[in-house]
């Protein structure tokens, strides 16, 4: 067996001479600007998403109501002192609107996006984000059902 196929220090290869090259696949992020070319000013933005929420709000069981009304405090508060990303706005923006739109997949989407890139800044908020659009995913499974009432059993 011949040994000039061991490497050796007189011979020597480019490393990753023999590897395949590197595969650049890579999913674009959502963003802010996908999907909403026409944003409102801030100032507007923020009174749609206080209307839809505090109307969210209304519809709780009193137990939760001050702990959900709490949380969107939070986030009412920091969005006037300017601490949150003008990113993470449109995205809220976003969520309000696909909730309007009774976009269920829209909406768990930009939660999603909300949760992973802007965690640290909406920790304690960003969960009570998620219940209206549960309360949305359970109207449309009901909605569903009863479009879909030719075909269970006559009982």
């Amino acid at each position: 067996m011949s040994s000039e196929n061991y490497r050796s220090p007189t011979k020597s290869h480019e490393p990753g001479w023999n590897d395949p090259p590197p595969k650049i696949v890579s999913k674009p992020p959502v963003s802010a600007s996908d999907g909403s070319d026409n944003i409102p000013s801030r100032e507007e933005m923020f009174g749609k998403i206080q209307t839809v929420f505090d109307e969210y709000v209304q519809r709780v069981e009193e137990s939760r109501r001050s702990t959900v009304q709490k949380r969107f405090n939070l986030m009412y508060q920091q969005w006037t002192d300017k601490k949150l990303p003008e990113v993470l706005e449109k995205l809220i923006y976003m969520l309000v609107t696909a909730l309007l739109d009774q976009d269920v997949n829209r909406a768990n989407a930009v939660h999603r996006t909300i949760v992973c890139d802007h965690g640290s800044v909406c920790v304690m908020w960003a969960p009570v984000l998620r219940h209206p659009i549960m309360e949305l995913q359970q109207q449309s499974e009901e909605a569903g059902n009863d479009n879909n009432s030719i075909v269970q059993p006559i009982q």
